[in-house]
């Protein structure tokens, strides 16, 4: 394992590492000490997304560790690289081997939710917790834009019209009230993005992203569960709670009114009330 000294220039999140990971230099922001609690970022985020949690969680006595999977964020975006949900899925593990962790709360938001569950299936004795930010598990119509992207050919020009506004509108969709969209948020999305290689990593993750297998076995799930789903969720119904408790019996699901498809990031306090009050109840 090599650890190095992060050295991009970013907002900050707190402690941050590039992590060698299988031959791939991973970013990831590691803060506290504790049981160790593993967020995963949705499709085109990174870290960031969970800026709300890495302290809260850490001054809660966790170790909160924010990863940045490969061709997201400032981690490494190698054309090598298997960036389906499986391989995703081994990466976590890889991590998790890493430091040192033979154990792990796992958190996912939004398409994190697949390699996150997909780990789970395969792992269930390295995973004592989850906590599913309006995450992918169930089927699902998908947005138009996450459609548009996966046809040949306009996924590459996309590209060329990848800019601030783009990430703004794309953010503004996102939330219940687009109100809380800020310029530093709409930098700190776009910025990684246009990094070389960002972008045809994030086609090659969509066009590889395949949810049967999570689908078909997500009962096979028992460890403890929590569900967080914003009642004005535009991207994700929020009938996939009633799919995911179906097949979740022991999930206990949060509906936050007033909130989108991202309530780790639009209302954050309440989101931490609820994971954290979970996590002490099964600890």
């Amino acid at each position: 394992m090599k650890i190095a000294p992060c050295h991009n220039s970013h907002p900050n999140l707190g402690a941050c590492h590039m992590l060698e990971v299988e031959g791939v230099p991973i970013h990831l922001i590691s803060e506290g000490k504790g049981p160790l609690i593993l967020f995963v970022h949705g499709s085109q985020a990174w870290s960031y997304s969970w800026r709300y949690q890495i302290e809260a969680f850490a001054a809660a006595g966790y170790q909160a560790v924010a990863v940045n999977l490969p061709g997201n964020g400032y981690s490494a975006a190698p054309a090598h690289y298997d960036y389906s949900v499986s391989g995703n899925a081994r990466l976590i593990g890889a991590v998790l081997d890493c430091l040192n962790a033979p154990q792990a709360i796992l958190a996912a938001s939004s398409a994190g939710g697949l390699p996150v569950l997909d780990f789970t299936i395969h792992h269930p004795e390295r995973v004592t917790a989850l906590v599913l930010s309006s995450t992918c598990g169930v089927p699902h119509q998908l947005p138009f834009l996450w459609n548009l992207i996966r046809l040949p050919v306009i996924g590459e020009l996309a590209r060329f019209f990848l800019n601030s506004e783009m990430i703004r509108k794309n953010l503004e969709e996102a939330y219940a009230d687009a109100r809380k969209v800020t310029e530093a948020d709409v930098q700190a999305y776009t910025q990684p993005l246009l990094r070389p290689g960002s972008w045809a990593a994030n086609l090659r993750t969509e066009r590889s992203t395949a949810p049967e297998f999570v689908e078909q076995h997500l009962a096979d799930i028992h460890c403890p569960v929590l569900i967080v789903w914003g009642k004005e969720d535009a991207w994700h119904p929020l009938a996939m709670t009633e799919a995911f408790h179906q097949k979740l019996p022991q999930a206990k699901i949060e509906v936050l009114p007033n909130c989108g498809h991202l309530p780790h990031e639009e209302l954050p306090d309440c989101f931490n009330q609820h994971a954290l009050t979970f996590l002490s109840q099964i600890s």
